[in-house]
């Protein structure tokens, strides 16, 4: 339900890789913003997909043995009982559709990742775009390492410091808790620095802009 800031580079490359790739993991440790890197590009391809785009949501698991049952839930199909596995009820319902399954906080379930190999193998047209803190270790798959967010070096020009995507992302999210928020001059380096400090992360930067309700950014 948020805007997407920056990325344009990222979101581009991945989906480059996804038209040429059957399986695109990208990874990086928490907080960097895979998920919502994963979301955009898939909506971005969504015309690509006349079988449908599906959000497979591994995070409430941590058996590996479920994620037939998570891939089920998110298709929004009940599996009849009939002698036969989850995994196999699925395969058949995607066997002929040109879907896209993303598949994310895969680092949960890594020993289920064979999983994916079963579906790629029995759906020919289907593609996996997965999020995880690391690769699968799958053949074929393609990792996407996501970097921080740019953050300029120490620099007296305030109209790239106000471009630059760390910057965008805090008062964009700093805007939506506070309407009257307006980035001055003086306070364009301090929120720089804040982001520097920060390392780029996505989600510190929205955790520390949703602070400006109670502290200005120099307080910050």
């Amino acid at each position: 339900l948020t805007s997407f800031v920056g990325r344009r580079r990222e979101a581009q490359r991945v989906a480059e890789l996804l038209r040429v790739n059957r399986l695109v993991t990208l990874t990086g440790p928490g907080g960097t913003g895979k998920t919502r890197l994963a979301v955009e590009v898939a909506r971005r391809s969504v015309d690509a997909f006349p079988g449908g785009s599906y959000f497979v949501d591994l995070s409430p698991i941590t058996d590996p043995l479920l994620i037939p049952d998570s891939i089920a839930s998110a298709l929004r199909f009940l599996p009849e009982r009939s002698g036969r596995s989850v995994l196999e009820i699925i395969q058949e319902h995607l066997r002929d559709r040109t879907a896209l399954l993303l598949m994310d906080n895969f680092e949960q379930v890594l020993a289920g990742a064979d999983n994916v190999t079963v579906l790629l193998e029995a759906a020919p047209r289907i593609r996996v775009l997965a999020t995880s803190r690391a690769p699968l270790g799958l053949s074929g798959e393609q990792a996407f390492p996501v970097p921080p967010l740019g953050i300029l070096g120490a620099t007296d020009d305030v109209a790239a410091l106000r471009q630059s995507e760390a910057v965008s992302l805090f008062v964009d999210r700093a805007t939506a808790v506070d309407p009257l928020f307006s980035l001055t001059d003086e306070d364009v380096t301090i929120v720089a620095e804040i982001c520097a400090q920060l390392d780029g992360l996505p989600l510190a930067i929205e955790l520390a802009a949703s602070r400006v309700r109670l502290l200005p950014p120099r307080q910050l």
